[in-house]
């Protein structure tokens, strides 16, 4: 059974559908796109790039063999645009049935979809 990674991205409002589609064809399975208002510190905002309080985030399981391919794609749809994102185990994150329900393709019946 091949381990799991959820890439967690951020990037500004408008990028979501474009990286998101990037993301699906690079292998990962699915792509849940959140609007998202941001309350950090103007600091950090300015660090990451970020001027308008509003973004598109994104949260989308992938097999870790897939996960350098769909970072590579998060960069070349995104230009010279700014972003961030990072993998996470999402072994960490779900528990075991939920983790193997995820890479089975399964929904909380166990029945797949």
């Amino acid at each position: 059974m091949e381990r799991l990674k959820l890439i967690v991205a951020v990037a500004g409002h408008g990028l979501g559908e474009r990286m998101g589609a990037a993301l699906e064809s690079a292998g990962c399975a699915v792509c849940f796109h959140l609007s998202g208002q941001g309350t950090a510190k103007a600091a950090w905002l300015e660090m990451l790039g970020l001027s308008e309080t509003r973004r598109d985030v994104l949260l989308a399981p992938c097999p870790e063999s897939g996960v350098a391919r769909a970072l590579s794609a998060l960069q070349a749809e995104a230009g010279g645009s700014r972003y961030f994102a990072v993998a996470i185990p999402l072994s960490g994150v779900a528990e075991r049935d939920a983790y193997e329900q995820l890479i089975e393709g399964g929904n909380a019946h166990g029945q797949a979809v």
